[in-house]
């Protein structure tokens, strides 16, 4: 009998979670945030390559830290720059070539005009890793360019 009401007991509060999980709202893509080694040249790239404008740039260099926000659109930035960061160049230098350190491994734009992107990089001299690639399911096209620091940004047709 004890199990019986258990059952009765666990059935509603069962089924009441996982309608509360089909009711809550997709997440929305809103920041992300960078470690760079040189927030002024980061700065400097982020603008001059990808138009962002700087909204804050604070420098708290006697405690450690630089931070800067940037938006372009909807997309939002936050560079952070820290003299605690340990570079990862230094932290794979006796590993094999193609290593990666877990976590962050690439963020990605949709862009209108693929082209017209990969020609304004080019002119600029941004560093390309790869070349064009064309996704096999929807056939759009996409290219990766890397950051001063190395980090990837992954452009996408729209």
């Amino acid at each position: 009998m004890k199990k019986i009401y258990m059952v009765l007991i666990l059935c509603p509060l069962v089924f009441t979670s996982l309608a509360q999980s089909k009711e809550l709202s997709d997440p929305q893509p809103y920041f992300s945030a960078i470690i760079v080694a040189d927030m002024d040249t980061s700065l400097d790239w982020y603008t001059k390559n990808f138009g962002f404008e700087v909204l804050s740039n604070v420098d708290m260099s006697d405690r450690g830290f630089r931070q800067a926000n940037l938006t372009r659109g909807s997309a939002l930035i936050e560079l952070i720059e820290l003299s605690s960061a340990l570079p990862q160049k230094e932290l794979l230098a006796n590993q094999p070539a193609r290593s990666r350190i877990q976590g962050f491994f690439k963020f990605g734009f949709t862009v209108a005009d693929l082209d017209s992107w990969i020609d304004f990089l080019e002119k600029g001299e941004v560093d390309f890793n790869g070349s064009v690639v064309e996704d096999p399911n929807t056939g759009k096209r996409m290219i990766i360019v890397l950051d001063p620091d190395g980090n990837r940004i992954q452009l996408f047709e729209e």
